[in-house]
């Protein structure tokens, strides 16, 4: 893992602009479709029944996030992440708020079995969920953080997937290796839709590189610094609106020209 890993991969979505296709929920919508764009991807909020099937065709990668759920959005997140499967379309899950109420604990599990995500990734009470382990969630936040490393390890290994448990520091797995990441900001945390924006970019990398623990690891690592780089740039008086804003920028503006940092120091092979 190098710089130039992640500007190389920054470079070919920026070129290709894949075309991520979301199964997102109301709430952060545009800041996901906001997030593709600045990477370089380019977005589709396809999540009708036939056009989400047809639309997933022309897809470089499926982002299914049940932050809002309907009946009727599980069955076409699972009818449409198996049609992905079958097309070679890499699939990133978000199980928001996975272990909060018997519905999403449900749906999660129905998710994950059914749908076969090519990356899972929640925060540390969703990954400890979906893993089996007793979590109490509260809405669709965590402040769990211990024992996640090796529980991500576990589910990915069960599920054949790579996990992301995301907080303080970000783990990084595939069942076998496991990595940690640090960095970010703590304002990534005062804004809603971070999580989400962050499996928006899982799927723009996703789309490009066939490995899927180099896309999870790069694109964690991409969105930590573009968090880092928008909280550096507040001035005095300046919170979490304008952080908001200055996310996006600071993502769009990640390039060849603009990436001097050592990977090394902010990703750890556990």
């Amino acid at each position: 893992m190098d710089t130039k890993a992640l500007i190389d991969s920054l470079d070919l979505i920026q070129k290709t602009h894949p075309l991520v296709q979301h199964i997102t929920n109301m709430v952060t919508v545009n800041d996901c479709a906001n997030i593709t764009l600045a990477f370089g991807g380019a977005p589709v909020m396809a999540d009708w029944g036939d056009d989400a099937l047809e639309m997933v065709e022309h897809a470089g990668a499926l982002v299914l996030n049940m932050g809002v759920l309907t009946a009727e959005s599980i069955e076409t997140m699972i009818a449409v992440g198996r049609k992905a499967k079958t097309l070679g379309v890499p699939v990133v899950f978000d199980p928001v708020g996975a272990g909060a109420t018997e519905s999403r604990r449900s749906a999660s599990r129905r998710i994950l079995a059914e749908a076969v995500p090519d990356i899972v990734k929640g925060n540390a009470a969703e990954i400890l969920f979906l893993a089996g382990e007793e979590v109490r969630q509260k809405g669709v936040d965590s402040e769990v953080s211990h024992g996640v490393a090796a529980v991500a390890r576990r589910l990915a290994a069960e599920n054949a997937t790579v996990v992301v448990a995301t907080g303080i520091c970000d783990y990084v797995s595939d069942g076998t290796e496991i990595f940690r990441l640090e960095g970010g900001s703590s304002m990534m945390g005062r804004i809603t839709g971070t999580g989400c924006m962050s499996a928006s970019v899982l799927g723009c990398f996703a789309a490009v590189l066939e490995s899927k623990l180099e896309a999870a690891l790069l694109g964690i690592l991409a969105m930590n610094i573009a968090g880092e780089r928008a909280a550096e740039s507040l001035a005095a008086g300046e919170g979490s609106g304008t952080f908001r804003t200055r996310l996006i920028d600071a993502a769009s503006l990640l390039s060849s020209s603009t990436l001097e940092i050592d990977p090394d120091r902010r990703v750890f092979h556990e």
